[in-house]
């Protein structure tokens, strides 16, 4: 059909095979080898989608073997305490700098995952934020009196474990809570203000049942928080709105690299405190442990008598039962003569780590159910 145009004449309108209009604006070369009379097909739907569709399926195959080996957290970190106990210098090698890096990398992993409304969620709730402060700084320095005495320990290994459960929160927590599919929003939360409270808390804990005032360097431990913890998740918050398709990418892969991270801290720590493990009496050892067991059940306990969800249990029960015990072992060594006082705190920084991980783990397999 034509159309009236001006001078009474009528304009055809060409016909564009209907192949070749559904490509038009699509497919150029289609439409250039159309305009060229040497027109045909354009390839399939299945061979032009075919290698996206199998890239699509690599992406996914290689997330779910990610998952697989993130799911075996605690069979690393076992691994590697064997071989740090072993063969110390295949692991003492990741410390210092490295070790700080490592962290930060990982909450920058963690902050790929999560959004402003998780934080906005957390303030919306400040009955957990403060459950799980008050369960840090009540339940770990009372167990770590009662059972030194219950374990019957010399005074410097005393001491040294109320010193342990005066302390904040560790970053490692925050990364455990994340593998164990828990709050990270809250955890974060808790580990900020336990490092704030401690420069008041853990002297004051420390003086009242060791009968010793010790000095904690507030300046330095906020520095500390910032640089590896507030920093790095910042900037995974601020890395989705700018690169949104790459944060996509990689999301599925962090969990993983929070699981290297965390069992190459383990294996370092235990391999730097080699002779003081093995050396350490099983009274010790099993103080310790029980330390930071109790410390994880009454932390889950407490928080389901208040009627909080599984995602928050989890999450303080990972606060109260991981402590931070490098800066346990920093205040033994700045402020106690006898050097035994940092022995619990070098082999809690180990022992709260296996045991966290392993119930990381079996968390990670039973994902808690959305509320």
């Amino acid at each position: 059909q034509g159309q009236p145009v001006a001078g009474g004449k009528t304009a055809r309108r060409r016909r564009v095979p209907r192949a070749c209009a559904s490509y038009e604006g699509d497919d150029p070369s289609a439409v250039a080898r159309q305009r060229a009379g040497g027109w045909s097909a354009p390839a399939t739907e299945a061979s032009a989608t075919g290698p996206t569709a199998a890239t699509r399926g690599e992406r996914e195959t290689a997330a779910r073997v990610a998952e697989r080996l993130a799911q075996a957290f605690p069979l690393w970190v076992v691994a590697g305490a064997v071989t740090a106990l072993w063969r110390p210098e295949a692991v003492t090698w990741f410390a210092g700098d490295a070790m700080t890096a490592a962290l930060s990398f990982t909450m920058l992993g963690m902050g790929l995952t999560l959004k402003l409304a998780d934080f906005v969620a957390v303030a919306r709730v400040p009955g957990a934020v403060v459950a799980g402060a008050a369960l840090q700084y009540t339940i770990m320095p009372l167990l770590g009196y009662w059972e030194g005495k219950l374990f019957a320990l010399p005074t410097p290994l005393a001491i040294g474990l109320i010193l342990v459960g005066s302390c904040p929160g560790g970053t490692a927590s925050n990364v455990v809570t994340y593998i164990a599919r828990a709050n990270v929003a809250l955890s974060v939360a808790l580990t900020t203000i336990s490092t704030v409270a401690a420069v008041v808390l853990t002297p004051t804990l420390t003086s009242q049942l060791v009968g010793a005032m010790v000095d904690v360097d507030a300046a330095a431990m906020l520095i500390s928080t910032l640089q590896v913890v507030l920093a790095p998740i910042a900037a995974g918050l601020a890395l989705q709105r700018l690169a949104p398709r790459a944060v996509k990418a990689v999301a599925p892969f962090c969990p993983l690299l929070a699981v290297a991270c965390v069992a190459l801290i383990c294996a370092s720590i235990i391999g730097q405190n080699q002779m003081a493990i093995l050396g350490a009496g099983v009274s010790l050892i099993a103080a310790v442990a029980t330390l930071h067991s109790a410390g994880f059940l009454l932390g889950y306990i407490t928080p389901a008598l208040l009627r909080f969800d599984e995602g928050t249990r989890r999450t303080i029960s990972i606060e109260v039962g991981m402590q931070n015990s490098a800066l346990g072992v920093v205040l033994a060594r700045a402020h106690f003569a006898d050097p035994l006082v940092s022995v619990p705190a070098a082999i809690s920084a180990t022992l709260h780590s296996v045991i966290g991980s392993a119930i990381a783990g079996v968390w990670r397999s039973h994902p808690p159910k959305a509320v």
